[in-house]
């Protein structure tokens, strides 16, 4: 048995390994359990034990369930790991990936959820990602934190993150997914705020929650459009609609009372028989005939809610216009910023888009507005990160920078580069966000790349991975950032979208743009940390080398951003026409066959399939050696040569900007946050305070009292004066009586 045919042959069974999916989840969610109710009790080096272990377990469960989507009978090389999609006519099976359904959740009227997880080859690669670069920070944090005395409670937060990244990719409906896009939402806010008792900390860590939350409130609303499109899709549609799905009504209908409308595999069927042109009843163009949206396309609804959905990933992936919460997220400890805001967290839009790319490619308006909207967030953190001296800093807004050009190949239909763009930039930017907790920690806690200098020599183990992971992210030939940031460029410079040729061409100038701006900044950081000579103003005379618990981590994460450069080689020959591919683009293949047939059927989107040429990574490298060499003559021959003169009043400006962030902050302050203010100022004061406690509430009970006080008179207490007053309306009644018998 060869190589290729031991990784095909899964150790654990699939139907075997399916039903024990939770335990990936329930792990880590032990894990932060026990961190958080017993931490103080266990010690210090428990603590360590326990929350390592919990996610060293949760990667080997991902390795297995990861293997098992592969797994073939090692005598017939029949395919094992598939199961009968719910929704599909009876030989309609899901290939390479297992799934288990635990039942029904909660369900209200028609409306149902089930408790269902899936491993496919996306959400495979997802789990090996969340779990094996975070137990590399968990390993990274027991040293890194072994002088805070509220361990325990960051052990248990850290644990507490993982789990709720694990249900997002394992979900199998968008319901469950959103438990867990709220799930790491609060723990990043846990996480940002870890040193609560700093007002600056506590501060940033209520922005990004707060921030986040608008983008929630769009991903739900998008996902209440998506259950009303599905119900009005089953009332109108005939029999032929459900042909392209390979399904039919009644199995359609039978897979929605038992997994509910909006599980990902029925959204992908509904993908399938809507595009125009099809021989049925209902298209994007048809109206919905019934029920809140009556009146509306079909197509206008979803590109609504896929627009919905791109605010609420705005939030998550800090991109335009919700992007301003992660720069101030730094304010955590560094390895947070390693775990949550380059490797996973922030990645939860590229994978939810990826995930709905058979919706996506119905909507070009909602994929042009995705590609412009990543690219424009990616240029404008470039700007930002050019004048920013403080570490942390520059690598957070490089970060925003990175998902800008994964949203770009997301909306330009690149989904697998962008996928691959994923997995190496969790690889070189955790390496790096590491790297700079390293040098923070040799250098007494200094930040100001501006106050180091000439670590080189004294940091060999942070040099070194450093210099590899700013190679990678540069697009240095032949590290794997390189290849998949030249993927997406490719692909959004080929790709066309009906009607709107010329994003394909912006997006890719600012591309191009882009890549320059990376290269100029990121070594910009790295000459200004680690070559030249030690700053005068350092904090330390002497830097010192971390342990080995924090540099093996690093290096590991550099080996990583080298090797993974083989999954954009076009080694494997397509399916059907036998072109070159990608491997990573046929690893995905399965996962992505959905939105091709869409793509297929609709004709709105022009998907483009060649392989980079070595002119077209000649160009790229040109583009990276140009940033990074006009970087290189500045900061070590230009700016040095003019030590002490004054720069021009011109630049002087322009950086002043650019190190301001643009004012978005100041912008967002008077435009949105004091209008915000002003208005529940009025709503506390005026509507509040005046109308409701003064006037309906205290005035009531004034009226009350003053009506009181004035009939309290004419209670004297006297029997006599009472029978009186009796006799004097009894007569006074037969009176009236008498005249009205006599009138």
């Amino acid at each position: 048995m060869n190589l290729s045919q031991f990784l095909q042959v899964a150790p654990v069974a699939p139907e075997v390994l399916a039903p024990s999916l939770w335990l990936i989840i329930a792990l880590p969610l032990l894990g932060a359990f026990i961190c958080g109710v017993f931490g103080k009790m266990l010690g210090r080096a428990n603590v360590h034990l326990v929350a390592c272990s919990a996610v060293a377990g949760a990667f080997i469960l991902s390795v297995l369930a990861f293997w098992a989507t592969s797994s073939t009978d090692p005598e017939s090389r029949r395919l094992l790991s598939y199961f009968p999609n719910p929704f599909g006519i009876e030989r309609d099976y899901v290939r390479y990936a297992l799934a288990y359904d635990y039942g029904t959740w909660f369900a209200v009227g028609d409306f149902r959820v089930n408790f269902g997880l899936m491993v496919d080859h996306l959400s495979g690669t997802l789990l090996l990602v969340i779990t094996g670069v975070g137990f590399l920070i968990h390993l990274y944090s027991t040293s890194y934190m072994e002088h805070d005395e509220a361990y325990w409670r960051y052990f248990a937060y850290l644990n507490l993150f993982v789990a709720a990244m694990l249900t997002l990719v394992l979900a199998d409906n968008l319901v469950l997914l959103f438990v867990g896009w709220e799930g790491v939402g609060m723990a990043s806010y846990l996480l940002i705020g870890f040193w609560y008792t700093d007002p600056a900390k506590a501060w940033a860590g209520r922005k990004a929650f707060v921030t986040n939350r608008i983008g929630d409130f769009a991903f739900l609303i998008a996902t209440f459009l998506m259950v009303l499109l599905v119900g009005a899709f089953t009332k109108q549609a005939d029999e032929r609609d459900y042909l392209p799905g390979a399904t039919s009504a009644q199995r359609y209908k039978a897979g929605l009372e038992a997994k509910g409308p909006v599980t990902f595999l029925g959204l992908q069927k509904l993908a399938e028989g809507l595009p125009d042109g099809a021989s049925g009843k209902v298209d994007l163009s048809t109206p919905i005939a019934s029920g809140p949206l009556e009146g509306y396309t079909f197509g206008g609804v979803m590109t609504v809610a896929l627009l919905l959905f791109l605010l609420g990933a705005a939030g998550k992936s800090a991109q335009l216009p919700l992007y301003v919460w992660l720069p101030d997220a730094m304010a955590g400890p560094t390895p947070v910023s390693a775990l949550i805001h380059a490797a996973t967290m922030v990645t939860a839009g590229v994978y939810l888009f990826s995930r709905m790319s058979a919706l996506l490619v119905l909507s070009p308006t909602a994929m042009a507005t995705i590609a412009i909207v990543g690219a424009l967030t990616s240029l404008l953190a470039a700007l930002i990160a050019f004048a920013q001296d403080d570490i942390k800093k520059v690598l957070a807004y490089s970060t925003v920078s990175q998902l800008g050009i994964m949203f770009m190949g997301v909306g330009m239909g690149v989904f697998w580069a962008a996928v691959l763009h994923l997995v190496t930039h969790a690889f070189f930017k955790a390496c790096l966000f590491l790297g700079a907790g390293s040098v923070m920690h040799g250098n007494g806690d200094e930040t100001d790349i501006k106050k180091l200098g000439g670590l080189r020599h004294e940091m060999k183990w942070t040099w070194g991975t450093f210099l590899v992971a700013t190679l990678a992210i540069t697009g240095i030939l032949p590290l794997s950032g390189f290849f998949s940031k030249d993927a997406i460029l490719h692909g959004v410079h080929h790709n066309h979208l009906e009607g709107l040729h010329w994003v394909s061409t912006l997006v890719y100038g600012l591309g191009l743009t882009i890549a320059a701006s990376t290269a100029f900044y990121m070594t910009r950081l790295y000459l200004l940390t680690f070559e030249g000579p030690r700053s005068k103003e350092a904090r330390v005379a002497h830097a010192h080398e971390s342990a080995w618990h924090m540099t093996l981590p690093l290096v590991v994460l550099a080996v990583l951003s080298v090797v993974s450069a083989v999954y954009a080689w076009p080694l494997m020959k397509a399916p059907g026409d036998g072109r070159p591919q990608p491997v990573f683009e046929n690893f995905l293949s399965p996962v992505f066959a959905s939105m091709n047939r869409v793509v297929e059927a609709g004709k709105v989107v022009e998907l483009d399939t060649s392989v980079p040429t070595l002119g077209n990574y000649g160009f790229a490298w040109l583009v990276a050696l140009v940033g990074g060499g006009v970087a290189a003559f500045l900061y070590l021959s230009f700016f040095p040569a003019r030590a002490g003169q004054p720069a021009p009043a011109f630049a002087r400006a322009v950086r002043r900007v650019a190190q301001n962030k643009f004012y978005v902050d100041e912008l967002y302050e008077l435009v949105v946050i004091r209008p915000v203010k002003f208005l529940s100022f009025v709503l506390f004061r005026v509507v509040d305070a005046l109308l409701i406690d003064t006037v309906a509430v205290r005035g009531t009970a004034w009226v009350t009292a003053r009506v009181g006080s004035a009939l309290r008179y004419v209670q004297s207490g006297d029997a006599q004066a009472y029978a009186a007053v009796m006799v004097v309306a009894l007569l006074g009644g037969i009176a009236y009586a008498f005249i009205q018998v006599l009138q």
